[in-house]
């Protein structure tokens, strides 16, 4: 499972729901290099350092993917595909959602506004009364 930004920003502030998920689940846990460098970049742009020791610890314990070639085929077919239909998805995500479709792994996010739109990907989201 494929933990997005916004996901992991909910666990960070604390947000039950999603905490008890990361416990049940906490060997399947994963997430991509995309999220790494979003959730940096949050904590850079509100210069917000304290959650940086733990997001240091989660990703040093959990399953990384990076954007590989495998991922970068799969985001072209569906950036052609969507294009087609007059669907647009934020580059970020879809390169997220790529990765996880490239290794059959759902994705974790409260953004299903977004991720709903790419066929062949599995979303959930673990919050609930945010």
């Amino acid at each position: 499972m494929v933990i997005d930004t916004d996901t992991m920003s909910y666990y960070l502030r604390g947000v039950e729901s999603v905490k008890e998920h990361f416990i049940k689940h906490q060997n399947e846990l994963a997430s991509t290099t995309i999220n790494y460098a979003e959730i940096i970049y949050g904590l850079t742009k509100r210069d917000n350092k304290k959650y940086l020791p733990k997001v240091e610890m989660i990703f040093e314990n959990i399953k990384i993917y990076d954007f590989d070639k495998k991922s970068a085929t799969v985001f072209a077919t569906l950036k052609v595909e969507m294009q087609t239909k007059g669907i647009i998805v934020a580059d970020m995500d879809l390169m997220i959602a790529s990765i996880a479709i490239a290794n059959g792994e759902k994705i974790i996010s409260n953004n299903i506004k977004h991720f709903s739109k790419i066929e062949k990907l599995d979303v959930e989201s673990w919050v609930r009364n945010v």
